[in-house]
C-alpha cells in the first residue's frame, strides 16, 4: 500500500541587513514566533547580511541557526541584497516569496492573516496576488510603510500611504518592501526586482510593474508590526550645501541617483517621462530647499 505524501506549500522569507544586528535579531525572533502557519506552510528563511561589520552574521548563526546566511560584500544595498535573496531562495521552489525590513517588528499572527488575506483573493482562481502588510510607527501610533496609490495620472513619483482598513483587504497600486507577500505566479509573469536599482525605487517599481500586467495588490486589513520611519540619510538637495557638492550627493545611491531615476521616469513617465526625470534634478540643483535637523533611526 502505497501513502500519498503531500508537500506543504513553502514560503521563502528574504531578508539584506547591514549592520543593525539588534534590530535584525529581534525582527527574526518575531519571525520564528509567527503562529498559525506551522501546520500548513513551511518556512525558510534567506537572509543576505551585505559586508556587516557589528557581528550580525555571527549572531543570527548562533541564535537563528535555521536562518540561511548568505554574504555580501557591501555594495549590494537593499535591491541587490534582495535580488540575491531570491535567487538563492529559488532554488527550494517557493510557492511564496515574503519581502521584510529587518527593522520590522511583526505581530505574531502577520504571516497567518497576509496569508488569510491571500486564500480570499485567490479563492477566484486568479492566483497572481500580492498581498501588503502594514507597519505601525509606536511612538506616533500613525502609518509608516505599506500599500500606496498613485495621486497623479502623469506623474508616477507622486504617491501616497493608504491605510489599512479594519475588516476588509483595500486594492492599492503599489508598496514598501517591509512586508509584502508575493506569490510565485507573480514572479513567473513579471521577474523579480529590476537589476538597474541599487537600493531606491525597486519595490515601488515593482508594484506598479506588477498592478501594469493585471496582477492584484491587496493590503491586509489591519496592521501587521510596527517600523519606524527612517529619516532620509542624504539630503542632497540642502541648501546647506555648495553647488558642487549637491552635484556629487545627488548621484549617490541613497541620493537621487540619475540613472536610476531615470529607469524609473521611463517605465512609468509616459511620454513626457524627460520632464519628470529632470525637474526634481534641476529644482535641487539651482532650486536647494532648507531641511530640518532630523533624527537617525537606526543605519
Amino acid at each position: 500500500m502505497t501513502t500519498e505524501h503531500t508537500m506543504k506549500p513553502k514560503i521563502s522569507v528574504l531578508l539584506t541587513v547591514h549592520n543593525r544586528r539588534e534590530f535584525t535579531l529581534s525582527s527574526l525572533k518575531d519571525l520564528y514566533q509567527q503562529k498559525g502557519i506551522d501546520d500548513e506552510y513551511e518556512l525558510s528563511v534567506v537572509l543576505v547580511d551585505d559586508g556587516s561589520t557589528d557581528g550580525t552574521a555571527d549572531a543570527i548563526t548562533q541564535q537563528f541557526p535555521q536562518t540561511e546566511v548568505v554574504k555580501g560584500d557591501g555594495s549590494l544595498f537593499w535591491c541587490g541584497g534582495m535580488r540575491m535573496a531570491y535567487d538563492n531562495a529559488d532554488q527550494q521552489g517557493s510557492d511564496f516569496f515574503l519581502l521584510l525590513n529587518d527593522d520590522t517588528f511583526l505581530y505574531k499572527n502577520a504571516i497567518s492573516r497576509a496569508l488569510s488575506t491571500y486564500s480570499k483573493k485567490s479563492a477566484s482562481g486568479k492566483p497572481e496576488q500580492i498581498i501588503i502588510g502594514s507597519t505601525l510607527n509606536p511612538d506616533t501610533k500613525e502609518l509608516s510603510y505599506g500599500g500606496q496609490n498613485c495621486v497623479s495620472s502623469w506623474h508616477p513619483f507622486r504617491l501616497k500611504h493608504v491605510a489599512p482598513a479594519e475588516e476588509e483587504a483595500l486594492p492599492c497600486d503599489t508598496f514598501n518592501g517591509n512586508f509584502v507577500l508575493i506569490h510565485r505566479s507573480v514572479v513567473e509573469k513579471i521577474g523579480f526586482l529590476d537589476g538597474r536599482y541599487t537600493h531606491q525605487w525597486g519595490d515601488i517599481d515593482y508594484g506598479l510593474m506588477a498592478a501594469k500586467a493585471q496582477c492584484d495588490l491587496w493590503i491586509v486589513p489591519g496592521f501587521v508590526g510596527e517600523c519606524v520611519e527612517n529619516a532620509p540619510e542624504i539630503h542632497w538637495d540642502s541648501a546647506e550645501y555648495t553647488f558642487s557638492e549637491r552635484i556629487k550627493m545627488f548621484s549617490n545611491v541613497k541620493g537621487l541617483p540619475i540613472g536610476e531615476t531615470r529607469v524609473f521616469s521611463q517605465k512609468h513617465g509616459g511620454l513626457i517621462w524627460p520632464v519628470i526625470w529632470l525637474l526634481p534634478i534641476m529644482r535641487g540643483l539651482f532650486f536647494p530647499t532648507q531641511h530640518q535637523p532630523t533624527v537617525q533611526q537606526g543605519s
